[in-house]
């Protein structure tokens, strides 16, 4: 059981207003001992995820497509005494991708969770003004590489007995966007696509605006 501090006291706090430092205290530890790939983890959403899967005791491996921003965010995660290692990942290459797994095997044993958050939009207008070559992009990155990324991981799951895939997506995939046409359409059929071997969980994550 996880329990606060002694100087700790919850009796006159709102719990929409709960202090977010005590609710990352209150889940601390309870992925200690697994391991996590989060794709496209230097920036943004990625790495917030990253950071989070590690204070609540993940081994966490995180991924860009440049070196720059793997020894960047890298630095900056370990400042807050996380273990995670890292590398350069284009999702869409195989090749990439499959050292993905071969790290976390080499650096940790094995995988138990798999975050696949890259995503590209290269168009901007209706699903009839994209051109062939942004649409090809969209879907390899977008949806190939998630499929193929979750396909790949259900080995690696297997040998631990159980895992979960999460899909970062967008609600455009749900209500699409005028000027995100061939996005949008492409983020829906993440929704559609069922890979999940059984003890595996899948889950999806759909995004939107905020007020920042």
């Amino acid at each position: 059981m996880t329990h606060l501090p002694p100087s700790t006291s919850f009796g006159a706090v709102r719990s929409d207003s709960l202090d977010f430092r005590y609710a990352s205290y209150i889940a601390a530890g309870r992925l200690n001992g697994k391991v996590a790939i989060v794709t496209a983890s230097t920036d943004g959403i990625g790495y917030g995820i990253a950071e989070r899967l590690g204070r609540e005791g993940a081994k966490v491996i995180i991924s860009s497509r440049k070196q720059k921003n793997v020894d960047q965010a890298l630095e900056k995660l370990k400042s807050h005494k996380l273990d995670v290692c890292g590398l350069v990942c284009h999702v869409a290459n195989p090749e990439d991708r499959k050292r993905l797994y071969d790290e976390a095997i080499k650096q940790y044993g094995g995988i138990n969770i798999l975050v696949s958050n890259a995503a590209v939009n290269p168009a901007i207008g209706g699903v009839l003004e994209c051109d062939e070559s942004s649409w090809d992009k969209i879907f390899d990155v977008n949806v190939k590489s998630s499929f193929m990324l979750a396909k790949e991981a259900v080995p690696h799951l297997e040998k631990q007995g159980s895992g979960k895939i999460v899909f970062i997506s967008s609600i455009a995939g749900f209500q699409p966007f005028p000027l995100l046409g061939a996005y949008s359409q492409l983020k829906a059929a993440l929704h559609y696509s069922k890979l999940c071997s059984p003890g595996n969980r899948k889950n999806q994550i759909c995004t939107s605006f905020n007020s920042k």
